[in-house]
């Protein structure tokens, strides 16, 4: 968790909302599907949401991922595990009409665990990297999740990449669109600077103003970025017990040198799926503009196949893109932003023209 969460207040009146809901045993209706590219903070929010749960007695959480969900067993095993069992009496196990036992015979249903769990308390669901969730266990936990939540209070929250609605598109299961979606995204200016200064300030550490902008100029918004240049400038900033140019420019150096590995990391992605040729079109493509519409990255992207690409490999290309979060679609329209801007440059500079 970073030390203030700042620029997520609207999604955090959301989900206490909800939460407070629950506790009173309503239905919250819906599912919720949190999407957005890596180092945004899906993560970090899912992980305020599971602290939050603390906040509400009688609300129980299960965080999982889908290393853990590997099958509809994984499933009904994780929702009932042993301990659950050890800590029922007979007496409840018989009045929830539950006889099976982790790694024991068949498991029930998705549906049948869901409604065991949730007699004996609300529940709320957290799986991140939703993106690589099983086809079968998330047909299993969807269907279940509409039917149970539907009638009890169980809430379940999904969380991945941009490609995260492709891939549930994918499991033939429609009535996810239903879903509550969430689009976690770069923070804006005044998020951006909230999340640098607040921290230092409840140390009782100024932060000059000039300071201020330059290192939320320079952590564009992005999260990860922010919690990286912060730390940076905490250690440097830490003896003087104030934030300064100075401060900044000496964590700077070290800030630059871990950018650039993240960026190289994402170059080579690029490079092993065969797209830098891709990457390189739509980067010069988002030269001028910071949006670009569904026809002109089409464009861009054919531009960086090789000639007369079909429209199912332009359709692949833009899919795997928005996945690395080099792209995505920042509103509910037919419309692509970059992920991390200087990434942008970044791949400017060093891809090799064709």
């Amino acid at each position: 968790m970073p030390p203030y969460l700042a620029g997520r207040e609207r999604q955090q009146r959301r989900f206490r909302r909800i939460l407070g809901e629950l506790a009173d045993g309503v239905p919250p209706g819906s599912e919720i599907v949190l999407y957005g590219p890596r180092g945004n903070g899906k993560t970090v929010l899912l992980a305020w949401l599971e602290q939050e749960v603390a906040h509400h007695s009688g609300v129980e959480v299960i965080r999982r991922t889908p290393s853990e969900l590997m099958s509809p067993r994984q499933l009904a095993e994780e929702i009932l595990p042993h301990a659950w069992w050890q800590r029922c009496t007979p007496s409840e196990v018989t009045a929830l009409r539950m006889t099976w036992r982790p790694g024991r015979d068949e498991p029930p249903t998705a549906r049948a665990v869901l409604t065991a769990r949730i007699r004996r308390a609300p529940l709320v669901l957290l799986l991140d990297e939703a993106h690589t969730l099983d086809p079968e266990t998330g047909r299993a936990l969807l269907n279940a999740s509409q039917q149970v939540g539907r009638e009890l209070p169980f809430l379940l929250v999904l969380a991945g990449t941009p490609n995260l609605r492709s891939h549930l598109n994918r499991m033939g299961v429609s009535s996810w669109n239903r879903a509550e979606l969430v689009r976690v995204g770069r923070l804006g200016d005044e998020a951006a600077a909230d999340a640098l200064r607040v921290p230092f300030q409840r140390a009782g550490i100024p932060v000059e103003p000039n300071a201020l902008r330059a290192m939320a100029e320079a952590s564009q918004g992005y999260p990860f970025f922010v919690q990286l240049l912060g730390a940076g400038v905490w250690r440097h900033a830490g003896s003087a017990r104030r934030v300064t140019r100075a401060a900044l420019e000496h964590a700077r150096v070290g800030f630059e040198e871990r950018k650039g590995e993240y960026y190289l990391h994402r170059y080579d992605e690029l490079d092993r799926l065969e797209l830098l040729p891709v990457g390189l079109a739509v980067a010069r493509a988002f030269r001028a503009r910071q949006v670009l519409g569904d026809r002109a990255l089409k464009q861009a992207i054919r531009s960086g196949l090789a000639e007369r690409a079909s429209r199912t490999a332009v359709a692949r290309a833009a899919e795997t893109l928005s996945d690395l979060g080099f792209i995505w679609r920042t509103r509910a329209r037919p419309e692509w932003e970059p992920g991390i801007p200087s990434l942008m440059d970044y791949i400017r500079e060093f891809a090799p023209a064709a």
